[in-house]
């Protein structure tokens, strides 16, 4: 390389961390109050949580974006353990704030309020505001977020090209946090589509052989559902009754209205009060329907999860990590925070429709499961089964199955990473995901089969590990409505246990005193895990442990919220 090209790629690299450092500058400067709220409170959200992860994977992209390959591999190491050391910071903060180290924070709040909020002017024009908070709904899917990050960059330490890959889980982490904290319908779409780029990439470029299909497949469905909730939003914005800027800061000066998610659910639950309808009955159901669609892509339930599989199959071990573990939960985020809140009529006259996708999926997903032959296939459709039992529990319309609800959003989304972080170790040491390509796994690779034995006993519901404790309270919320119906989804339990053994017994237990090692390593021994895959899956395991036995650290916080949201929104005000 001539020392001229060298020097051009030198002033390119200056050039991109210029601008992202004149970004930097520019949001200071049009946010000069992100550093602390209307009260003078330090704002633990913006940056700290949603702007820093943003930000700092952009730089450290930047920094390897123009080398040659070469250069790429020995930036990797340092930029890896800077973005490990970066997704800390997050977790520390959301894990500070539980235990009240940083501020003393009250989770018990009333039906539509919020700990933490901070608000700031942003398009005044049009009314919407960069407006962020947390709840007993939020906060336990922020921290999900900051606390799978650090793992999933642990998990996949020895990924190739981890001078970008690395980058851009963090990146992730930051735009899923920005979903959940949003409390402005504009913001909170932004953030919603921002979350599809790094999967997209992460996809197209770390993926397996039909990674082009399955990135296109995921972008394709997931952006058509959202542009369906894009117009249910719009839609609402519009419909609102205009306002007087100089009343109210927070309306457009142009159209008088706000996109701000804490105002329309007040009106939404002033419009619902006694006999009254928020909008009338025909645009309930209409708005309903606009934003499910939305949202169901997302969880995904049948009958639009057909991406999901692909996208897993094909993904990277982190990319499924994330995607199963947070991304899958925004869709059920979206209904409980959105739809559910705003129009408890149309709930009310789609519950049986919601309940009947649920079981639906929860039994489909968990038949298809037993026909896998490919292991990560096989985990991705028992992630379609297991939202399946979100469903039931908003359609018992419980507060026992609403909590339930929840917990299974937080729970599975501990435990599905780990049945992908097997996968990707399966496939990394032993170069195939056929169940049976691999006999007698105990013999040779034993920590590998101990914690596959361990994920799959989490996944299909075993006491005292977290899963138990969602679907039991599903379960008596369901029978409280539903009655005998309950035996279908006890099936679908009782398949998800056959197709578990049956993995299991083919791949760890089989292939006699020798074992059976996979045509694919070509006569070598078959490795164990490293110390990195190791570490990552004694984490995911442990807490899987810890929400299972003491399942109040996170459900206490639930519980309160689902008492508001029912006091809120289904007792219309006790009239």
């Amino acid at each position: 390389m001539s020392a001229n090209s060298t020097l051009d790629i030198k002033n390119k690299e200056f050039i991109l961390v210029g601008l992202l450092l004149v970004t930097v500058a520019g949001l200071a400067a049009f946010f000069p109050s992100l550093g602390s709220n209307a009260q003078g409170e330090v704002d633990w959200i913006s940056l700290p949580l949603v702007g820093f992860p943003i930000v700092v994977s952009g730089i450290l992209m930047a920094f390897a974006s123009q080398e040659s390959r070469a250069r790429k591999e020995i930036l990797a190491g340092p930029i890896r353990l800077a973005t490990l050391c970066f997704s800390l910071i997050p977790l520390a903060i959301s894990t500070a704030l539980f235990f009240d180290w940083l501020i003393a924070v009250d989770w018990a709040l009333g039906y539509n309020e919020y700990a933490l909020e901070s608000r700031y002017h942003w398009m005044e024009s049009i009314g919407v505001s960069w407006h962020v908070g947390m709840d007993g709904l939020s906060f336990p899917m922020v921290w999900l977020t900051t606390f799978l990050v650090p793992v999933t960059i642990i998990m996949t330490w020895e990924e190739k090209n981890g001078a970008v890959y690395h980058p851009l889980l963090l990146m992730m982490g930051g735009a899923l946090i920005g979903v959940f904290v949003s409390l402005d319908l504009f913001m909170f779409y932004i953030f919603w589509e921002l979350t599809l780029i790094p999967m997209f990439f992460l996809i197209l470029s770390w993926g397996g052989k039909d990674r082009r299909y399955a990135s296109q497949k995921f972008f394709i469905y997931t952006f058509a559902s959202s542009v369906i909730m894009l117009l249910g939003l719009i839609t609402l914005y519009f419909l609102q009754p205009a306002q007087d800027a100089s009343t109210n800061p927070w309306v457009g000066d142009l159209t008088g209205r706000s996109f701000d998610i804490v105002t329309i659910l007040d009106q939404a639950n002033h419009g619902n009060l006694g006999d009254g309808i928020f909008l009338g009955m025909g645009m309930q159901k209409v708005l309903f329907v606009l934003l499910m669609i939305g949202f169901l892509v997302k969880l995904p339930a049948v009958p639009f999860h057909t991406w999901l599989p692909d996208a897993h199959v094909q993904a990277p071990t982190g990319g499924s990590m994330l995607l199963a573990g947070v991304m899958l939960k925004m869709g059920a985020y979206g209904m409980f925070r959105l739809p559910l809140a705003l129009f408890p009529d149309a709930l009310m006259h789609y519950q049986h429709c919601i309940m009947a996708i649920g079981l639906i999926s929860l039994v489909w997903g968990a038949f298809v499961c037993l026909g896998q032959t490919n292991l990560k296939k096989m985990v991705a459709y028992s992630s379609v089964s297991h939202m399946g039992v979100i469903l039931l529990g908003i359609a018992s319309m419980q507060p026992i199955g609403y909590a339930a609800a929840l917990f299974m959003m937080f729970a599975h989304g501990i435990i599905s990473p780990m049945l992908f972080a097997v996968c990707g170790a399966f496939k990394h040491h032993y170069h195939s995901m056929e169940i049976g390509a691999m006999r007698g796994m105990a013999k040779f690779s034993p920590f590998l089969a101990v914690y596959m034995m361990f994920a799959w006993m989490a996944s299909l519901g075993l006491p005292l590990l977290a899963g138990f404790v969602a679907e039991l309270m599903v379960l008596l919320a369901y029978w409280a409505i539903y009655g005998w119906w309950i035996l279908l989804p006890g099936l679908a339990l009782a398949i998800t246990a056959t197709y578990y053994l049956w993995s299991m017994q083919r791949t760890i237990f089989e292939g006699g005193d020798e074992g059976q090692p996979p045509a694919t390593l070509l006569g070598e021994n078959p490795p164990d895990l490293t110390l990195p895959e190791n570490i990552g899956m004694i984490i995911l395991a442990f807490f899987t442990v810890l929400f299972g036995v003491f399942p109040f650290i996170a459900l206490g916080m639930m519980d309160d919220w689902t008492v508001a949201f029912f006091e809120g929104v289904f007792n219309r005000g006790g009239i």
